[in-house]
């Protein structure tokens, strides 16, 4: 049984402001050394999807140069492998015209996931990172005789699970999609079940939809294939239960990143091995004086002052007297002498000079975008 994994880069109701100004989603780096495109594929490869197709919308040079030809997922074959689909160039006068939905992007790359010879289709979003056994939700579509398959998770043990934006699916009791809204005023209920962007169904199944979404001038995937088919298709949720990093908003990509810093969350978040793009680079440097508490530091740093509870990534210079605390520093960043760092975002190829101060919270942290002397 053949399997054709979808990855959409991209999310259309992220709101991550300067950090997706210049990339897209999946590109987004997260835990100081990864991609969030390298949990979805890591998660499909080592589960047996082998033909995996990343549908781009905008900003994908840096994910391009990422993935190159998938040779760190096993994805660099003959048959099959990775294919990172591009936009077709459509302009509306000087602007170019975005995808306006899942269904378009779909549509829009047909002629290519139509060459598959795969019997059903995985369609996987970026904006939410878990580890599902792909095997075992497969044999449960099949087993349940369901068209399609939805998985959720809902808002258990007090975790609050509240992705931005994302459907509500509301099912009978025999887990069947009866109706789906899209209503923050709804997140606080118990057991609101959140989709979490992960579909299964027949390829051929998926084309027809597409096709007649398409003919009618319908784009989103949720509200025009899901809510309107659900009571003429057979749509079936099926709950998801392990660990979840939630990126469509700053303060959930800032979260997600601090949980990592947990080593019980993360030691189930890397279960399996998770594949990333290999950067030799020499080891990080600790001066004397520095003083590193609960963080995940790269290679290639030079550390002389203090970091407590934050990531930083690659090549990130710090100087003597700073203080990094519960922060993001990506990479090729300087931070200078003598600057404290609190609840701050700082994107690639920042310099911070002296004695700066930046603080924000962690439900709103401050924001450095890449390229920025501060």
């Amino acid at each position: 049984m053949k399997v054709l994994g979808i990855i959409f880069s991209y999310s259309t109701r992220e709101n991550l402001r300067e950090l997706t100004k210049r990339r897209t989603l999946a590109s987004l780096p997260v835990g100081a050394k990864y991609r969030i495109i390298d949990f979805p594929l890591s998660n499909m490869a080592n589960h047996g999807i082998h033909e995996i197709s990343v549908i781009c919308r905008n900003n994908y040079h840096s994910l391009i140069d990422h993935l190159s030809a998938g040779k760190e997922w096993d994805l660099e074959r003959k048959r099959g492998g990775l294919r990172v689909l591009t936009p077709y160039d459509r302009m509306a006068g000087n602007e170019p015209v975005l995808y306006r939905g899942m269904i378009e992007g779909l549509a829009n790359n047909m002629d290519s996931l139509h060459r598959s010879r795969a019997d059903y289709v995985i369609l996987s979003g970026t904006s939410v990172i878990y580890n599902v056994d792909f095997k075992e939700l497969l044999r449960n579509h099949i087993a349940s005789g369901a068209d399609i398959t939805a998985v959720y998770a809902d808002n258990y043990n007090g975790s609050h699970f509240v992705p931005n934006g994302s459907p509500i699916y509301h099912l009978d009791d025999d887990d069947r999609l009866a109706d789906l809204t899209i209503n923050p005023e709804e997140s606080e209920q118990p057991n609101t079940r959140w989709g979490i962007d992960l579909i299964v169904m027949r390829k051929y199944l998926m084309e027809s939809l597409v096709a007649d979404a398409i003919a009618f001038g319908r784009y989103d995937f949720d509200l025009d294939i899901l809510k309107r088919l659900a009571g003429s298709l057979y749509i079936k949720g099926v709950r998801y239960e392990g660990h979840l990093l939630e990126i469509s908003n700053v303060p959930g990509y800032m979260k997600a990143n601090m949980k990592l810093l947990d080593s019980e969350f993360r030691a189930r978040v890397f279960r399996d091995p998770v594949y990333t793009k290999h950067k030799d680079s020499v080891p990080t440097r600790y001066f004397e004086g520095c003083h590193i508490r609960n963080s995940m530091i790269s290679e290639g740093c030079r550390i002389n002052g203090v970091v407590e509870n934050s990531l930083i990534s690659r090549e990130v210079k710090i100087g003597r007297g700073a203080v990094i605390r519960n922060s993001i520093i990506m990479q090729n960043t300087e931070i200078m002498n003598d600057v404290l760092l609190d609840n701050v975002i700082i994107d690639k190829d920042v310099i911070v000079r002296e004695h700066r101060s930046l603080a924000g919270h962690s439900t709103y942290p401050v924001v450095v975008e890449k390229g920025s002397i501060v």
